[in-house]
């Protein structure tokens, strides 16, 4: 088992390209985008391809981790859908093939300031800037012990929610004060 390493993303992962399929509105497949996608997926609003040969051979799998190599924001999305989907090709699919490392994990690290720094640093294009598949392949990333990546993925999560929890709290306050304000001058 690897464990305190930094590890090429290739030896981790396969890092595959998502695909490219006419929409089909009657069609039984998700065929997710960006905006299908932020912190979780949302397969429900996804358009639609057949279940063609290519399809079939490119369906997620749940713990697939998906990298939107396309524009300026890097998303990342570990897949936990039951339903049957694919990658449009704004996606690499990262699948991890080694039990050292947990999907989660992988989210998170593609996601931290020091990676995306590391893309923008990668990315090609000027218009829509993107990432080819070398950039992903090589990124070096560290492979703490399992219990550690759950530690991380959890306190990373924690914080968002915190973050949020502060951010509707901001909100709630503002409403009040503009509601005691309104009050005076009536």
């Amino acid at each position: 088992m690897i464990t305190n390493k930094k590890i090429h993303l290739k030896e981790l992962a396969d890092v595959l390209s998502g695909v490219y399929e006419k929409p089909n509105p009657e069609g039984e497949v998700a065929c997710l985008q960006t905006k299908d996608c932020a912190d979780t997926v949302v397969v429900k609003l996804a358009s639609r391809v057949g279940l063609t040969p290519r399809v079939q051979k490119n369906l997620l799998r749940p713990g697939d981790v998906l990298f939107a190599a396309k524009g300026v924001n890097y998303l990342s999305v570990v897949f936990r859908e039951p339903d049957l989907a694919v990658a449009s090709t704004s996606f690499f699919v990262i699948r991890p093939k080694s039990p050292a490392v947990t999907p989660e994990f992988l989210c998170w690290f593609l996601r931290h300031p020091s990676v995306m720094a590391y893309f923008k640093a990668h990315q090609a294009g000027s218009a829509t800037p993107l990432i080819h598949k070398p950039a992903v392949e090589n990124l070096v990333v560290p492979v703490p012990p399992l219990e550690q990546q759950q530690r991380i993925v959890e306190l990373a999560r924690l914080s968002r929610r915190a973050r949020e929890l502060q951010l509707q709290l901001i909100e709630k306050r503002e409403t009040l004060m503009q509601q005691l304000l309104m009050n005076k001058i009536k």
